[in-house]
């Protein structure tokens, strides 16, 4: 047998298994590392994606609360461009604006308002149960219980049955009596 050989038979009883297994083991860990490679690639074509779908989902929502605010403000147009007019002629003092005019005009833009699903909360000058999610007291020393009756003086608003802007109230006279002889 001759030295080199001899040196492959010695170095062979060194490795833990023949050749052949350890050329498998590195056949396999290259296939693993290029696997992991291409599931990185994956996983980085997909954050793309991702970030991709987000950005185009956030631009429709802006374009569609845009088209949204410009259907109204169509809607809305006439009674705000009369209600301008009344206050440059009311302030110029050119023309006499009469108030039954500005009520109509106000009342045509609530009515348009409702159709956008903008409505009143309370009816001024009718009494109440004081609703704190509803109501909001005028006057800072007003404080009615949940329950107790109040005066609406000025309207709320909400928008699809969601208050965003509380009644102003007032404690009604019986209250206001009561309060006063405590």
């Amino acid at each position: 047998m001759n030295a080199t050989a001899r040196v492959a038979r010695v170095l062979r009883g060194l490795l833990p298994g023949s050749i052949e297994e350890t050329l498998r083991l590195r056949r396999e860990l290259r296939e693993a590392r290029l696997e992991l490679a291409e599931r990185d690639r994956s996983v980085e074509r997909l954050r793309a994606d991702l970030t991709r779908a987000r950005e185009g989902a956030e631009e429709g929502a802006r374009q569609r609360t845009r088209a949204d605010v410009e259907r109204l403000v169509t809607t809305i147009g006439a009674p705000l461009v009369q209600l301008s007019t009344q206050a440059r002629l009311h302030r110029s003092g050119s023309a006499q604006v009469r108030t039954d005019d500005v009520v109509e005009v106000g009342a045509r833009l609530l009515r348009l308002l409702r159709d956008a699903g903008v409505d009143t909360v309370g009816e001024p000058g009718t009494a109440r149960p004081f609703d704190p999610d509803r109501h909001e007291p005028l006057s800072a020393e007003a404080a009615p219980a949940p329950g107790e009756p109040v005066l609406v003086r000025v309207i709320g608003l909400s928008f699809d049955g969601r208050v965003v802007r509380k009644a102003g109230v007032e404690p009604t006279d019986e209250t206001a009596g009561e309060e006063g002889e405590r």
